[in-house]
């Protein structure tokens, strides 16, 4: 009599100081799934996160129990960073890699042979579920236990995505997960999956949150009205457009509006604005929802979402989004939320933010919308229950295989 496998959610980091977004579902739903009732534990490896040394083992090597998780931790080895740092840096300025190079890109990213190795030689007890796609950590642990590998991509449409050993590992793994139906369909667009390997699984939101409009007017001195963004402050992120767009705005228009920054990194302000954007580094999540509740709109200008957490915390919190209408997943959040506006252009972001300077209750009203939405598709019984639909799925293919 066949046993029900244990499900594995394999991360090339883990744990709270990790604040990536793919990396935020693994951990959350980790947690939400092993609550359930199901036997779900986490394997990484030692590093301490992806702004850390790849090649640097900062967490003990061994099993610990994070928030109720079995945590298996595994050492990386050493690496060449600058052949990375180059073959990256080729990728991101419109080169391409040779097949070649792709290997190597993969071979001196961040590596564990011991994960790798406990993965092939203990797959019969697991479901693994690999994210994000990008890392070594999915490629090789994949093809170390092919027919029980599931990936959850967490896809973006970025030079990575076009590498011909991603192709060769969708192709491998026995199902793939998504965040999102854009996503999906960005996967079976660049790589030709069928239908029947793919489940939309989503991701799951605490509907609980709320914010403090005034709180975080009196603890921050945030008297005016203001854009918000949150997020990493990095080029992939975009936020250099919503900076620029923003200080054409203020030009503009002039005046009181503001814009505020929360989230890791730096950024450069043009002088000329450097008073009216409010940089408040990283907050204590109760300040990030009080933020999300007294801002006239968050926006979002990320062309790379799989999902877009940020959002649905808006929502939830009583605020409307603006988006980036190249970003299909996010542009699809707002048209069938009904709760929130795109913008192509600088003049489109102009017109949005007048919009809803203009017309609050409108966008009370889509932020009300955005909440329903919330509820109706993403609150954490129903993710669970499509996860256990997925795993009885699963483990009846796997009983008369």
């Amino acid at each position: 009599m066949k046993t029900e496998p244990r499900i594995a959610f394999v991360t090339p980091w883990y744990g709270p100081q990790v604040k990536g977004g793919a990396e935020t579902v693994a951990r959350q739903t980790a947690i939400r799934l092993r609550q359930s009732g199901l036997p779900v534990e986490v394997m990484t490896t030692c590093v301490k996160g992806q702004y850390a040394d790849w090649g640097r083992n900062h967490f003990r090597t061994g099993v610990s129990e994070e928030d109720g998780v079995p945590v298996h931790r595994f050492p990386v080895r050493r690496r060449n960073a600058a052949v990375f740092d180059y073959l990256n840096w080729k990728l991101l300025h419109g080169g391409t890699l040779s097949p070649e190079e792709e290997e190597i890109f993969l071979r001196e990213m961040i590596n564990s042979e011991l994960l790798y190795r406990y993965i092939e030689r203990n797959q019969d007890k697991y479901l693994f579920f690999f994210i994000p796609y990008l890392f070594s950590t999915t490629y090789y642990g994949v093809f170390s236990a092919p027919a029980r590998s599931f990936i959850i991509p967490a896809l973006h449409d970025e030079p990575y995505a076009q590498l011909g050993v991603y192709r060769r590992m969708f192709e491998t793994a026995r199902g793939l997960l998504f965040l999102s139906p854009a996503e999906m369909t960005l996967a079976q667009q660049l790589y030709g999956v069928s239908e029947e390997r793919c489940w939309l699984v989503g991701t799951g939101v605490d509907t609980d949150i709320c914010g403090d409009a005034a709180a975080v007017r009196r603890k921050y001195d945030l008297e005016e009205p203001f854009l918000l963004y949150v997020g990493r402050k990095e080029p992939g992120k975009n936020v250099l457009l919503l900076i620029t767009y923003f200080a054409t705005y203020k030009i503009r228009n002039g005046g009181p509006l503001k814009l505020v920054l929360i989230g890791p990194g730096e950024v450069a302000v043009p002088p000329e604005v450097s008073g009216e954007v409010v940089d408040l580094g990283v907050v204590p999540l109760q300040d990030k929802n009080d933020a999300h509740a007294a801002a006239l709109a968050l926006c979002q200008p990320s062309l790379n979402e799989s999902f877009s957490l940020v959002l649905m915390d808006s929502w939830l919190c009583g605020t409307p989004v603006l988006v980036h209408a190249d970003c299909k997943v996010t542009r699809d959040h707002c048209l069938h939320s009904n709760g929130g506006l795109w913008f192509g252009n600088y003049f489109e972001f102009e017109e949005c933010v007048n919009f809803l300077l203009s017309y609050p209750d409108i966008g009370s009203r889509m932020a009300a919308n955005g909440r329903r939405y919330v509820e109706a598709n993403y609150r954490w019984e129903i993710i669970v229950g499509r996860y256990q639909k997925l795993l009885e799925h699963a483990w009846q293919e796997i009983g008369t295989s």
